[in-house]
């Protein structure tokens, strides 16, 4: 009995420790990005640290959610479109899913990002 004891608490910890390591990583993608959208005009990304994502082109704000996912920011629009953040050497990498595509298809553009804030 008291075996099971040690393992629970073990699988408890490092349950903790894997939780507090995955907010860091989340943590790390929050700030702002300046990039392009599929048509190549400027697009401003914000990413909050509460999973709220806010960004800005033509004048038009938009909105959505992010989350961290295999060591990308994954963003989903309220439009439909879904933008991926990712590391790229010293930059970053945004790539853009039309709605209704699949991240696993091919992306409708694939441009830099510079996160600036």
């Amino acid at each position: 009995m008291r075996k099971n004891k040690w393992v629970l608490g073990f699988v408890a910890a490092a349950g903790l420790t894997l939780m507090s390591i995955g907010v860091s990583l989340a943590g790390d993608w929050a700030g702002k990005y300046l990039t392009e959208d599929s048509k190549g005009h400027a697009f401003t990304i914000a990413l909050s640290g509460d999973g709220k994502a806010t960004g800005e082109k033509h004048g038009t704000v938009l909105e959505g959610t992010w989350s961290a996912d295999g060591g990308a920011a994954v963003i989903k629009w309220t439009t439909g479109w879904i933008t991926k953040l990712s590391q790229d050497g010293d930059g970053y990498m945004k790539t853009a899913f039309r709605p209704g595509t699949a991240m696993t298809e091919k992306p409708t553009s694939a441009v830099a990002a510079k996160k600036v804030d």
